[in-house]
């Protein structure tokens, strides 16, 4: 473990001592003064080492010490299946997640609709499904695409969409893909949209494939699609807010536009939380935050973000009652499910 996170880890620790935050093992939510709030994260991946393309391989395995590269590859088909991804949901105290399907085999690899759904399935009640497509060759299959997205949703009962158009290179204001918008209008079916940059190698930097501003036409010919944008604009390459200006306006500016914050209280974003946070209070687009990890990543990544972002609302002044929309709340509203309700403490 590199010694930043060690001291980032530490000093997480000392913030939640001070602001009466804490998960405590073996219950669900976040006790922030004298409350106990649900969290639900609707940002989660699952995958297989063997649908993850050479280049992102070779990144994950530049975490790992030499002579210890060959278990990378084991330890990514363990730590994305179903199962642990509900311990990791235990660990952190989280009542539930949203577990994303994705084609994007030149940069993040593939998790198919069906895998996504097998996933799933081990927890019905606490795991949602969000479905996918390909659209490397649209000009083809582009209808057959959008037809087996919407069987796949039918089939497995998912609750969303997700598509990343750096990941799978295709410009936000490309209307040749606006039949997906189409679908989840006709549906009622939430739409998850990468938006920022990504490290991972191979992915589209571009504003027109990272600036939410990009994505105007389609939210305003689509009032009856959700889109959530996924990241909130945040310049994962640069680790710089560049697009979340963008994000909140659209957010402020439509009804049917909401955010994201997933890798914002990662280790790579650190210096900016505290700005992002106070640019989505300011914005006042509270109500339209939906708490998300991108994780599992590694091991305690889905407990060590909810950390890092419980603590950064209370730093800067969030309330008990703003933290419960943002962390719960907003997205039982927006994908119509029923509130979360804790057992008191002790209980």
């Amino acid at each position: 473990m590199k010694l930043c996170i060690v001291t980032r880890t530490l000093i997480v620790v000392a913030a939640l001592s001070v602001t009466g935050w804490s998960v405590e093992a073996g219950e669900m939510g976040v006790a922030v003064n004298g409350e106990r709030l649900a969290v639900i994260d609707m940002h989660l991946h699952t995958g297989t080492w063997v649908a993850t393309p050479p280049r992102f391989r070779k990144r994950l395995t530049g975490r790992v010490p030499p002579g210890f590269k060959w278990t990378m590859g084991i330890f990514m088909d363990r730590l994305l299946t179903g199962e642990k991804i509900l311990d990791t949901l235990d660990d952190a105290g989280i009542s539930s997640g949203a577990v994303f399907a994705l084609w994007s085999p030149a940069t993040a690899g593939i998790a198919s609709n069906d895998h996504v759904a097998e996933q799933v399935a081990v927890a019905p009640g606490r795991l949602f499904g969000f479905a996918s497509l390909r659209v490397d060759h649209w000009a083809q299959d582009g209808p057959e695409q959008l037809r087996q997205m919407e069987e796949a949703i039918d089939k497995h009962g998912m609750v969303g969409i997700k598509v990343a158009h750096g990941h799978q290179q295709f410009r936000l204001d490309d209307r040749r893909f606006y039949g997906i918008y189409e679908i989840a209008a006709r549906r009622g079916t939430p739409i998850y949209l990468h938006t920022g940059t990504s490290p991972n190698p191979g992915t589209r930097t571009e504003p027109p494939y990272c600036d939410p501003a990009y994505l105007e036409e389609a939210v305003k010919q689509y009032p009856g699609a959700v889109f959530v944008l996924g990241h909130s604009g945040y310049d994962s390459f640069n680790r710089a807010l560049t697009y979340t200006d963008s994000a909140i306006d659209l957010a402020r500016r439509y009804p049917n536009v909401y955010l994201e914050p997933g890798a914002l209280g990662a280790e790579r974003a650190e210096l900016v939380l505290h700005d992002y946070l106070e640019r989505i209070r300011a914005g006042g687009v509270i109500d339209k935050l939906l708490y998300g990890s991108d994780g599992p990543q590694f091991p305690g990544y889905v407990k060590s973000h909810l950390e890092a972002f419980v603590a950064g609302m209370l730093e800067v002044g969030y309330t008990t009652d703003e933290m419960r929309r943002i962390l719960a709340d907003n997205f039982s509203r927006v994908f119509g499910m029923p509130k979360i309700v804790l057992e008191e403490q002790g209980s």
